[in-house]
Parts: C-alpha cells; sequence; structure tokens
C-alpha cells in the first residue's frame, strides 16, 4: 500500500469518527434539553385558570352579626337558550357561554345533523348548557328546533349543592357518547379526576363566600300593620312580586335584596306580622357594599317609624357599630371574589350562586 493510499485511508478515518463525534454530540446536547424543559413546573393554562365559585347545599358560613342560611335551588337539566349570542367569532361565543373553568366540555362530531330536541333529552344531576355549529357555519347557543354539525355540551361543574361528583361525570360522558354514537359520531372528553380537583377547589371558595346577610325588625309591641310594612316598601322603591316579597331592584332589573315576613309567609296574605327580614344575597350582587347601606338604611327607618327593635337572627340587638363591622366584612369578601376573578354579580358568579 503506498503512502497516498495509507494517508487518504487515515483521512477517511478521521472523517469519519468527526461525524460520529458530532451526532453524538448533537443527541446528547437534545436529550439534555428535553429533560430540562420536562423538568420545569410549567402552568397548566386550564388549570390555572382563576376559578369562578360554589357551596354545599347545608347552611354556609355566617357572616356575623346577622347572616342566614341560603336555600339551595334544585334541579337541574339542560337550558337551551333561544337567543344567538352576539360576539365577533366563536371563541369569544364559547366563552360567553361555556366556561372551561367552570363547566365539564364535552365536544361532539355527529356524522349526521344533531337536532337541538335531542340534546334536551340529556337528563343530568347539575346545569347543562351547549352550543351547536349551525348549517351557517356560525356557533349559536342550541335551539330546540336548530341542526347542528358540530357541539361542544357543556356540565356545570360547581353550584350551591355542591360540585360535581365522579359518577355524575361518567353519567354525563356516557349520555353524551350515546347521543354521539346514535349519529354516527364520537363525543372527546376532558380528563374526569383533573377536572374533578377543579371543582373541589372552586366549590370550596365558593363556600367561603356563598352568606345571606339578613336584618330584622322585631316588634317591640303590637303587630306591624301589612299596610304600614307595604308603604314603607314602596316609599323606599321596592316592589311586591308574585311570590309576596318586595324586592329592590337595580336599574338593569337585578336583585339588590328583598324584604319579607320573617316566617317565609307571603305579605299580601297577611294583615300584620311581628318581624320583617331584609335579605342580602352576597355573591349575587355587584356593588354590594352600596346595596347594603340601602338596606341598612331602611332596616333602621322602619325600626324607628314602626316601634321594632332591629335584630340579627338569634334577636340580638343591632347597633350602628355592628352594622359597620358587617359592611367592613363585606368589603373583605367582595374583595377576595375579585381577586379571584369572580366578580359579585358578575356572569359566573349568577351562574355558581343560582
Amino acid at each position: 500500500m503506498t503512502e497516498f493510499q495509507l494517508i487518504t485511508l487515515a483521512a477517511g478515518a478521521a472523517l469519519v469518527c468527526g461525524v460520529w463525534g458530532f451526532n453524538a454530540w448533537q443527541e446528547w446536547r437534545f436529550k439534555k434539553r428535553t429533560a430540562d424543559a420536562f423538568a420545569k413546573s410549567h402552568p397548566d393554562v386550564l388549570l390555572d385558570t382563576p376559578k369562578n365559585m360554589v357551596r354545599q347545599g347545608e347552611a354556609g358560613p355566617r357572616l356575623e352579626p346577622s347572616i342566614e342560611p341560603l336555600r339551595p335551588v334544585l334541579g337541574g337539566g339542560i337550558s337551551l337558550d333561544t337567543e344567538t349570542v352576539d360576539v365577533e367569532d366563536a371563541t369569544t361565543l364559547a366563552v360567553a357561554v361555556l366556561d372551561p373553568a367552570l363547566d365539564f366540555i364535552a365536544e361532539l362530531h355527529p356524522a349526521e345533523p344533531i337536532t337541538g330536541d335531542d340534546i334536551s333529552h340529556l337528563e343530568v344531576a347539575k346545569r347543562v348548557k351547549a352550543l351547536g355549529l349551525a348549517a351557517n357555519d356560525e356557533w349559536e347557543t342550541v335551539r330546540d328546533d336548530g341542526k347542528y354539525t358540530e357541539l361542544r355540551i357543556g356540565l356545570q361543574m360547581v353550584d350551591r349543592r355542591g360540585p360535581v361528583t365522579e359518577a355524575q361525570l361518567v353519567h354525563f360522558c356516557e349520555l353524551v357518547t350515546s347521543l354521539a354514537e346514535s349519529h354516527g359520531g364520537v363525543a372527546t372528553f376532558p380528563r374526569r379526576e383533573d377536572k374533578l380537583r377543579v371543582a373541589a377547589e372552586l366549590d370550596s371558595f365558593c363556600a367561603d363566600v356563598d352568606m345571606l346577610v339578613g336584618l330584622s325588625v322585631v316588634s317591640s309591641r303590637a303587630p306591624f300593620a301589612q299596610s304600614r310594612v307595604c308603604a314603607m316598601a314602596e316609599g323606599a322603591g321596592m316592589v311586591l312580586e308574585s311570590d309576596g316579597v318586595y324586592y329592590a331592584r337595580s336599574e338593569s332589573g337585578k336583585v339588590l335584596f328583598t324584604l319579607g315576613d320573617r316566617h317565609h309567609r307571603p305579605l299580601d296574605a297577611l294583615d300584620d306580622t311581628p318581624s320583617i327580614t331584609l335579605l342580602l344575597d352576597v355573591p349575587r350582587v355587584a356593588g354590594g357594599e352600596l346595596a347594603f347601606d340601602r338596606m341598612a338604611d331602611l332596616a333602621q327607618q322602619m325600626a324607628l317609624t314602626l316601634v321594632g327593635d332591629l335584630v340579627d337572627d338569634d334577636n340580638r340587638s343591632l347597633k350602628p357599630a355592628d352594622l359597620a363591622a358587617i359592611r367592613k366584612q363585606l368589603v373583605a369578601l367582595y374583595g377576595r371574589m375579585d381577586d379571584r376573578g369572580i366578580p359579585a354579580g358578575g356572569v359566573a358568579a349568577l351562574r355558581l350562586f343560582a
């Protein structure tokens, strides 16, 4: 073998070794970057979304010195709104109607259009809302007479009866899967264990802020004449509604507080009453501090005019200092709700504390 051949062979071997070494280095660097990336704790864009609220069905914590336990609203089922949400795109619509922080959202892909009437037969323990992709390729809240080629069906995870259970989620998934298969399609779902954890955290927060402030005026002499109670309520701008309770509402029609018989009898069915109660549903009222001021002023005025005592649930007398303490607690509570991204009286609050 000539000297030239030896030099060429050595150069080739060196080149092969160089290429192998470079590839090995590249592989080592890739593995290191991958390991570093997965070793970091990245935020979960779904699970770390600011939470929104709820409580168990039994009486919640009391905002002393004057709170009444809330009466849970029973009943669930699907809500098929008739109007199309006025938003610019499908993403905005989805957030307006279905919120991943509040809802367990199934995506349904049928082989043939599904009518809103088919969906309305879903019987579940929690409130359900649905979005459908209509024939005009626009998303809308599902209507009974509508036909849809794609669907997003959301099961609300928390309400005043507590968080959704695993059994309820399983049942919901089975119903949606059966609906999809009956139309030759498939359904996809989020991870149940992740959503159950979100629901438990959300319920815990909501139980802490779900409160009802009550101020009662109790007769210290003869019972209050119904005509005098009604006159004062109406003079304060309140309106008697079909349940026999007076309501103070905002300009947009939302309830600020109520006034009724302390024993829950319709006022318009009474000649007189020994006591009345004004109630403020804390998480459902935007600007609740001002609503409380208005309610407290009316309660004090009624106690003075009707000759009664202003008391809490345990019949303990309430002084101006006690009312100031309640207001201070309200300010702190509303601050917590704002920090959580669930302002009182907002869409999420009204859904969760229905």
